[in-house]
């Protein structure tokens, strides 16, 4: 008898062994900031005794679950941008979910004095434009506005360029400009129409105006806007006299689009030829109109040259305000690390639409040389192209993804889809086990240097 119940005993010890050795357990929480308020897409990890990791993002409620863990303890770890990482040892995966819910209050990173979550790329060039506007030359006499230092600008919106200029069509140096030209020309007695005496004054003074309003409103903020292109010129500083000369000149035929990309002049040409319709109608005289245009446009580009040249040798070394020179010796991103993100939203196996936004969280530090460049949960977004059904074993579907940038603190890290450069390919994206989320890998798409790191 004595026999029989030991080895009773035995079987059931054995069974509760295999059922625990079957069973799955789950890690589930809620994320949150000292105020009580979720935060979602925060990155949160999981890893066990062996060094296997799993990883999921809180989703609008601040909520978290990853399941079919083996019943162990793990070591939990949230991160999210601008807050202090929040970590956990020996957190058990419960069969029985609810007992073992955790909550995570994540406070407020203590070198950051303000919390960015997921700066869009508008807010970002509203913050630049902040900076350009107070930009201004020769002890602050003349406004220099349309001049970027940043080494990764963001592209500006509509409103913006408009922004750019009306403040420079209010500038006193723009009413000063005109007043002086419409003296010269009267001490010429240019436009001889006009008159002499403070009626002839107040026309061409009316009439040098006109023009600087017609290109910056026609060309800086209308055709700018239209052909998705930017009015500033973008400062190189690099390379040597000669190249920087050559990048100057270069860049009066070519203007910079949105996209960042480099494309013929569109936005000037169409603003100089309708600026030049509408001089015919308050500049006395008789032109032809190949005369306006003609020169219209050894103006225009004589001057772009000209202004480009002085923007790229002299008018930093006198602009007050201008962004602080970035140092030669700190650390680079170099084109073509991988970059694993998370989807939080706008990403799912259903399918997306063209253009539709996409939000991502990085999913774990980037550090070059020991130095943490971009931490794990901060933010990047981008565009959907065309989506391709996965076909392989372990399920990867593809995606076109454009216009993908990550914010790391101040700087923007521009990504792209394939490591090589030139290659035009899709992004690859796998769903991660058991939270339906979905990680996709991308890569830098040029060298970007960080300085002034604390």
């Amino acid at each position: 008898m004595r026999r029989r119940l030991a080895a009773i005993l035995v079987l059931i010890c054995f069974a509760a062994q295999c059922a625990m050795a079957q069973a799955s357990g789950v890690i589930q929480g809620k994320v949150t900031d000292v105020s009580g308020a979720a935060i979602p897409g925060a990155v949160v990890t999981v890893e066990g005794a062996d060094g296997n990791r799993r990883t999921t993002v809180t989703d609008e409620d601040g909520a978290f679950q990853i399941s079919s863990l083996p019943v162990a303890n793990y070591n939990v770890t949230i991160s999210a941008s601008g807050l202090s990482e929040w970590t956990a040892a020996n957190v058990a995966a419960s069969v029985n979910p609810d007992s073992n819910e955790l909550l995570a209050v994540l406070q407020v990173a203590p070198k950051i004095t303000s919390v960015t979550v997921g700066l869009p790329p508008e807010e970002v060039a509203s913050y630049q434009l902040d900076q350009e506007l107070k930009q201004r030359a020769l002890g602050g006499a003349l406004p220099n506005y349309y001049v970027t230092y940043e080494r990764h600008p963001a592209p500006l919106s509509p409103s913006q360029k408009l922004h750019f200029g009306l403040k420079t069509l209010l500038d006193p140096a723009t009413f000063a400009a005109a007043g002086i030209t419409a003296g010269i020309q009267q001490e010429r007695n240019s436009y001889r129409q006009f008159g002499q005496g403070a009626e002839g004054y107040a026309k061409r003074f009316g009439a040098a105006y006109g023009i600087a309003a017609n290109g910056l409103m026609i060309t800086s903020f209308v055709a700018n806007s239209v052909f998705h292109q930017d009015p500033r010129y973008f400062y190189s500083g690099e390379g040597t006299r000669a190249q920087r000369a050559w990048y100057a000149v270069k860049s009066a035929f070519l203007t910079r689009g949105d996209n960042g990309k480099w494309q013929p002049p569109y936005s000037t040409v169409t603003g100089m030829i309708a600026s030049a319709e509408i001089s015919q109608l308050y500049l006395p005289g008789s032109r032809t109109q190949l005369t306006v245009l003609g020169r219209s446009f050894m103006f225009r580009f004589g001057g772009l040259v000209g202004l480009n040249l002085a923007e790229e040798f002299l008018l930093k070394k006198v602009t007050n305000n201008k962004p602080r020179q970035l140092a030669g010796d700190g650390p680079v991103l170099r084109e073509g690390t991988p970059v694993a993100l998370i989807a939080v939203d706008g990403f799912s196996p259903k399918g997306e639409s063209m253009g539709q936004t996409v939000r991502f969280v990085l999913a774990q530090d980037l550090s070059v040389d020991g130095k943490v460049l971009a931490k794990a949960g901060d933010t990047a977004s981008g565009q959907v192209g065309e989506v391709s059904a996965g076909t392989t074993a372990k399920n990867v579907s593809s995606v076109a993804l454009e216009q993908v940038n990550l914010q790391a603190g101040k700087v923007n890290v521009p990504l792209r889809s394939s490591q090589p450069r030139g290659v035009a390919a899709p992004a690859q994206y796998k769903e991660l086990p058991d939270c339906g989320k979905f990680e996709v890998t991308l890569f830098v798409a040029q060298n970007v240097k960080f300085d002034n790191l604390q």
